[in-house]
């Protein structure tokens, strides 16, 4: 049974038994008509069920169907990434989901290439929209961090992030996202620089990329840098790894006051509590675990009359840190709390307190 049908100025063409092939049409429409139609304005997918004999069937919002046109058509190069392979984040920031095409139409600025995280985080607009988000997004990875791909499935890919370092998969954090957003053949080693201003501007090949807090690319000399898009150029907010110390990342947390929370988050267009913790710590050349239960499971113990400024501190149960946050002293923390609101200082809550970790000895 046919489960779409695709018309052209509202007129059917053709009908189509899965996914798999609406993208194979869809794909064949946009290269036919690449010169008259390139945002496919004269396409419709309708959704059949048993009933579209009598109702007609569901014709999918432009939000939803311009997903499927961006997702579906991937490139040859996204096409044939297999297992096993390593590629790129060829966005300033990819959102990794617990599946493909979970997203609903307000994501959808968070699925494209170039995404536009500004626009989606406008989208979600009330705590209900970023809430939803908790059940289904794994994390985020910002421009360059280097992945493994697990699986495939259309044009999604099933990926690890390198150096989001989490027991799910020993190649490193995974979830799913779109292969459009991915890039092969680029070496990410040798000396980098990091963006170390809230965003920072890369140009490359007459683009200009708005990139991330904590985002790094190799430096070949001074201003110009390797990326997934070829050579480019820098100029402020970008300098080498900061010096840690524990001052120098309380000083660089405290920058993102105000930020919204976001689930999975890890860049500075969004947060949530880890991840927050996760990014100052890269900006400072320094890579720990991506979640809070591992964080926990990580560090030096650090016993409560003990607590230092720049100590990281659980809460949760004795079996599952559920969130972390950064000890300022003074009975004091700074997190990212929940979707209900930003970062923030706050008294510490220790009836929930489990434990403290220390990364950082200075």
């Amino acid at each position: 049974m046919a489960k779409y049908e695709l018309l052209i100025d509202g007129r059917s063409r053709w009908r189509a038994r899965s996914e798999d092939d609406v993208r194979r049409w869809l794909a064949e429409y946009s290269e036919e008509h690449a010169a008259d139609d390139p945002d496919a304005t004269h396409v419709q997918v309708r959704q059949l069920s048993v009933f579209s004999w009598l109702t007609g069937g569901k014709l999918l919002e432009r939000a939803l169907f311009m997903i499927l046109v961006l997702v579906f058509c991937a490139s040859p190069a996204q096409a044939a990434l297999g297992p096993g392979q390593r590629a790129t984040i060829d966005v300033a920031v990819a959102t990794l989901w617990k599946a493909p095409n979970l997203a609903r139409a307000i994501d959808r600025p968070s699925l494209t290439n170039p995404v536009d995280p500004v626009r989606w985080s406008r989208n979600l607009s009330t705590t209900a929209a970023r809430v939803w988000l908790d059940s289904h997004v794994q994390t985020q990875a910002l421009y360059a961090q280097q992945v493994v791909v697990l699986a495939r499935s259309g044009a999604w890919a099933r990926v690890a992030v390198v150096d989001e370092p989490d027991p799910q998969d020993p190649h490193g954090y995974p979830g799913w996202l779109p292969a459009a957003q991915l890039k092969t053949g680029f070496d990410g080693s040798g000396r980098y620089l990091v963006v170390t201003a809230p965003t920072a501007m890369l140009r490359v090949h007459g683009r200009v990329l708005t990139l991330s807090y904590g985002t790094r690319v190799p430096l070949l000399r001074p201003g110009i840098v390797r990326t997934p898009d070829g050579t480019g150029t820098v100029k402020g907010g970008w300098s080498a790894p900061l010096a840690p110390s524990n001052a120098s990342i309380i000083a660089q947390a405290k920058r993102f006051l105000g930020v919204h929370y976001l689930w999975g988050g890890l860049s500075s267009w969004g947060f949530d509590c880890s991840g927050l913790i996760w990014d100052v710590y890269r900006a400072h050349g320094l890579t720990i675990p991506r979640d809070a239960d591992p964080q926990f499971h990580h560090g030096a113990a650090v016993a409560r009359s003990a607590l230092r400024p720049g100590d990281l501190l659980f809460f949760g149960s004795p079996s599952y840190a559920e969130h972390v946050s950064l000890y300022l002293g003074g009975d004091r923390m700074l997190e990212a709390p929940d979707s209900a609101h930003r970062v923030r200082i706050v008294p510490v809550r220790w009836t929930y307190y489990i434990g403290a970790r220390r990364y950082l000895t200075s």
